[in-house]
């Protein structure tokens, strides 16, 4: 009722007349885009009061309502982008269009740095490089965004093998924000790159003193810890991690890798059980999860994560087969 009665106030006469997003009367023409007019204004209104509500289906259809009418406006664009973005990451494609468009009709660091980080987020990393280069260069003063900047070009550069650039993005980061616990661990997983484990592990170290309750953090040290001998305290680092966060796939994925070495399937295999329930389906970790069940003796568990395994891509031979298999081995015709 109270979203109803929002609505109904901003659709109002009175609403339209001071809304935020309507030139007022006689202003100049922007030069990044068409001034709003008051039906476009009503709907752009309506929609954000739908997404502070949570309602992002629904704002999602105002905004289209919007943009055929005044498809050059920034505001409208901006809004458009940001509710496909939360709608479902299914719509993230038609979001970096939206985007892209934007950054023509609104020149500007902010509309750059966004589509910078949309291509982020879709890992088109060389993309997302020359965006956050073309951020930079229309930049003159110092901008929180700044540090997301410099801290996202390292990761590019770590991908692409670049350890140089990557050092110099971070440090660049580090001068901006030097009690990034987030950063730490990007700098650590920048040494173990380069196989220096003792400077991965301080940082890693500094990551967990500066914020105890970063997952990636405690996983970085679990692993250095295991690499230099140490499996208990390597183990306990991991469990603190997965305690944190079950959804820690590369945590989930070291457990299952340590637990076949220790031959002991029964500590990891709650781990990946649950790591499963977040996701809709990881095929790779469901075979694991698999394979722990057979070394563990528990043909029947994995008969049924294999029957999960066919039900969400029945096309699967080697699954069937599989199948088959498991069934040979409890007997079962």
């Amino acid at each position: 009722m109270m979203l109803e009665n929002e609505l109904r106030r901003t659709s109002s006469p009175a609403a339209t007349a001071t809304n935020p997003f309507q030139a007022p009367a006689g202003a100049p023409v922007s030069k990044v885009g068409p001034s709003i007019n008051s039906r476009t204004a009503t709907l752009l209104t309506n929609a954000r009061v739908l997404m502070a509500h949570g309602e992002s289906r629904l704002a999602l259809n105002l905004l289209r309502q919007a943009s055929n009418g005044d498809s050059k406006n920034p505001a409208v664009l901006r809004a458009l982008a940001e509710a496909l973005e939360v709608v479902s990451p299914s719509r993230h494609e038609e979001a970096l269009l939206v985007r892209k468009v934007l950054v023509q009709v609104d020149y500007g660091f902010e509309s750059a740095f966004q589509y910078a980080q949309a291509l982020y987020r879709m890992n088109r990393d060389q993309e997302a490089l020359n965006a956050y280069y073309e951020a930079l260069s229309v930049l003159t003063d110092e901008h929180p965004h700044l540090f997301e900047i410099h801290k996202n070009m390292g990761n590019i550069f770590v991908r692409a093998g670049d350890f140089e650039g990557a050092e110099e993005a971070y440090h660049c980061a580090f001068r901006i924000n030097p009690t990034s616990d987030a950063l730490m661990v990007n700098l650590g997983t920048l040494e173990v790159q380069r196989g220096d484990k003792g400077r991965a592990l301080g940082f890693f170290r500094q990551a967990v003193d500066l914020n105890a309750q970063n997952e990636r953090a405690w996983t970085g040290l679990a692993m250095i810890h295991n690499e230099i001998g140490d499996h208990d305290l390597a183990w306990g680092n991991l469990e603190g991690a997965l305690d944190l966060n079950p959804g820690n796939r590369t945590a989930v994925h070291l457990a299952a890798q340590w637990a076949s070495r220790d031959q002991c399937p029964t500590r990891a295999i709650p781990r990946l059980e649950n790591y499963l329930s977040t996701v809709e389906s990881d095929e790779e970790m469901s075979l694991i999860l698999v394979n722990l069940f057979c070394s563990s003796g528990h043909l029947d568990l994995a008969g049924i994560e294999t029957e999960r395994m066919l039900a969400w891509n029945p096309a699967r031979q080697d699954l069937k087969k599989l199948r088959e298999h498991l069934g040979e081995l409890r007997g079962v015709a």
